[in-house]
């Protein structure tokens, strides 16, 4: 194949173009002068978008993120909007953050990342896992002590409950979630309109 010597972007003008681009003249997607191509059409369930900026604020996630925890509670049987609050607030760093071991979900999620924690004793340095009924969430011992950890826990005022589905013991540094969380317990979502919607724009 010749190689392109010259790029046309208007009919009366020429601009030389070194052959050492011509690979990648060849190799592009479009055509030149034209960005991006075609969108393509969205897919999956959705939410509107003032639900949507809300819970990704409230959860700090990104639309990948959201999108995924979508796909799992439509997967699963029973209510959508329910199966989504179980899928946003079983993330590890949600109840991380629920139970008092860090000041917002961000900080959770550094601690998590940084293998602050143990499930049921084996290590989970993901913000994303998802916790389940009767397993445990523990500060592993040589980290309970540090800044992050100590500030979080000392600033938690006596009155602070947890959520009804956590039970948190701060002197052991554990906190065990006993059953799936509902949609009426979680004040982050509490005033949220959760209607899950499929392409053609029905409830699922």
């Amino acid at each position: 194949m010749a190689v392109r010597t010259s790029v046309r972007p208007a009919p009366d003008d020429v601009f030389p173009l070194h052959p050492a681009y011509g690979y990648r003249m060849r190799r592009q997607r479009h055509p030149v002068g034209v960005r991006g191509g075609p969108r393509p059409a969205p897919g999956g369930p959705w939410l509107d978008d003032s639900a949507r900026h809300q819970v990704r604020a409230r959860y700090e996630l990104r639309d990948r993120q959201l999108a995924r925890a979508l796909v799992g509670a439509v997967s699963q049987p029973g209510d959508s909007a329910e199966n989504l609050v179980g899928q946003l607030e079983q993330r590890m760093d949600a109840l991380v953050h629920r139970a008092g071991f860090a000041r917002s979900i961000n900080e959770a999620r550094d601690l998590v990342a940084h293998n602050t924690f143990t499930v049921d004793g084996g290590k989970v340095n993901r913000s994303s896992y998802l916790v389940r009924p009767g397993q445990t969430i523990q500060i592993r011992p040589d980290r309970q002590c540090r800044a992050p950890m100590a500030v979080a826990v000392a600033n938690r005022a006596e009155g602070d409950v947890p959520p009804p589905y956590l039970e948190v013991r701060p002197d052991r540094g554990t906190a065990t979630l006993t059953r799936e969380p509902q949609r009426q317990e979680v004040p982050a979502l509490r005033d949220v309109p959760l209607a899950v919607q499929s392409i053609g724009g029905n409830p699922l």
